[in-house]
């Protein structure tokens, strides 16, 4: 994971740092049973969503759409780049 973003609200959203062709394979909204993994080693179950992001490009005014996540659980923090985001194909039960 590349960057997190709070979205009071909502959750928290995390943009990887690459593609992710899995995402596009799920139905947005999809709730999923996820792991996050981070950097220094600790792990912590979440509730993410799939969802989809418009991003201008930085050296263009052309923008991309891309899949990401969003953490929706009630405890859902900002996290530091580098976390990894597993999932196992579990769905979440809400």
């Amino acid at each position: 994971m590349e960057k997190s973003f709070s979205l009071p609200g909502l959750g928290v959203l995390l943009l990887a740092e690459t593609m992710v062709s899995r995402l596009s394979e799920l139905a947005l909204h999809s709730a999923l049973a996820v792991q996050l993994r981070y950097p220094d080693g600790r792990a912590e179950a979440a509730t993410a969503t799939v969802e989809e992001v418009s991003r201008e490009a930085s050296t263009t005014t052309e923008s991309s759409t891309t899949r990401a996540l969003l953490l929706t659980h009630a405890e859902a923090a900002p996290v530091p780049a580098g976390t990894e985001v597993w999932w196992a194909g579990e769905e979440a039960a809400w």
